[in-house]
This record gives C-alpha cells, structure tokens and sequence, in this order.
C-alpha cells in the first residue's frame, strides 16, 4: 500500500503540481485559510476528484468551520452536517478522534493540538488536558494522523522554541504505530526515521 501525504495547503490545493501516484491520500489538516465554506466546498471536491483510492482527512486549527467548539467559528451547523454527509457520499474518510480500516491497515487520526492562541485557532486543548484524546488513539493503530507535532520530532520553529506535544510523544511511544504523519509547524517539514 503506498500512501502519499500532504498538510498545510490553506486552500492552495489546487496548485499542488505532479502529486505522487498511490493507493491512499493522506491530508494531515488547515485544508482552509479560516474554514471558509467556500474553500472547505473546493477541498471537498478537489480531493474526490484524485485518482487515489482512497482519501483521508483531518481538519487543523485553521479549519475552524469543522470545531463545533470554536466559538468564533464561521460554523452553521446544518451547513457542516450536509457538509459530513457529502464527504461520505464522496468516498472521503474525515476522522476526528477516530478511525477506519482500509485494507486490513488501521488509520487513526485527530485535528488536537496544543493550546495556541485558543481564541483564534480551532481543536485547541490546554496540554493539562490534551492526554484524554491520545488515550483514544488504538493500540493496533497502523497509521497515525494529527495535525500537530510531537514534541522534538519537527517541532521547531524560527521563534526558536519546540512546540510539539510530549503527552503525544509517550503516546506515539507506547503505540508504535508504522507510521505518524502530521503537518502545522511549516518551517520544520521533512521526514525523521526513528527505526
């Protein structure tokens, strides 16, 4: 099973150029600017029409639209119930804390992160308490997904501090999943290989 994986688009997709051919795409979250419904609608529909077979997502704290707890969000809440049901008559697999079984192989994924600037980010969780969504995550999970890094793992940023979370790196430690994939921290993309 080959997975291709993207994050941070902040509705840019449509400038992704030459994406990699493969059986599972993977977008690790902030497919938005700030939830516009307009860009969550072009996502939507731009990610239905790749040719992989398979199609997942997780929302960021930029897609404030999706946090039904955001009290700030531009949300309409029918608006983002039609919005669920599209994206399963689509094909799309949206997790949030949850998981789906494609092929025998386990994805979990989550848009939490950190508490950062809550008042205007969505999917923020004070670190005292953020331990409660990583018990979530399986223990048979194959694939991880989170929008956010764990702490020391492309963490960094050009403020020069680290920012991921430590309740995620023991949990990612004790799950050992074969991969984790994640995004929000765009200065420090890449690839770290810890077997």
């Amino acid at each position: 099973m080959k997975l291709v994986v993207i994050s941070d688009t902040h509705g840019w997709h449509d400038g992704i150029k030459n994406m990699p051919d493969g059986d599972v795409l993977i977008h690790c979250g902030d497919f938005t600017n700030i939830g516009e419904h307009e860009q969550v609608e072009d996502f939507i529909q731009w990610m239905a029409g790749q040719p992989h077979r398979f199609k997942i997502f997780i929302a960021g704290n930029h897609d404030r639209s999706f946090d039904t707890n955001f009290p700030r969000s531009n949300r309409d809440n029918q608006w983002l119930k039609d919005v669920h049901k599209r994206i399963q008559d689509l094909g799309l697999y949206y997790l949030e804390n949850s998981s789906v079984d494609i092929l025998g192989v386990k994805f979990w994924g989550s848009p939490i992160t950190p508490d950062f600037y809550p008042e205007m980010w969505a999917f923020n969780c004070p670190r005292t308490d953020i331990m409660k969504y990583w018990k979530t995550i399986p223990l048979d999970a194959n694939v991880v997904i989170t929008h956010g890094p764990p702490q020391f793992k492309l963490d960094w940023t050009k403020s020069g501090k680290y920012v991921g979370c430590g309740e995620l790196m023991y949990t990612i430690q004790e799950v050992k999943p074969r991969f984790h994939f994640f995004g929000h921290i765009h200065e420090s993309y890449g690839v770290v290989k810890t077997r």
